[in-house]
């Protein structure tokens, strides 16, 4: 089920998206996809446009919602 999940992480790859993993929520664009890790764009809050990448293992990830 895994390789489908990246797969399809990887097709929306530059899309906004909210991730849901271990009871929060990040916001942000889908940069790219690994077996085992997501990076995501977190979207910036505030003036300052920091933007940092998160890293999250694809197991722990709730859902995914496009936004």
């Amino acid at each position: 089920m895994a390789p489908l999940f990246v797969n399809e992480l990887n097709r929306l790859s530059g899309r906004s998206v909210e991730v849901a993993f271990d009871n929060s929520f990040v916001d942000g664009v889908i940069a790219f996809a690994r077996e085992d890790v997501l990076g995501l764009v977190e979207s910036g809050s505030g003036y300052a446009p920091s933007n940092p990448v998160v890293f999250i293992a694809i197991n722990a990830i709730d859902f995914v919602r496009l936004l």
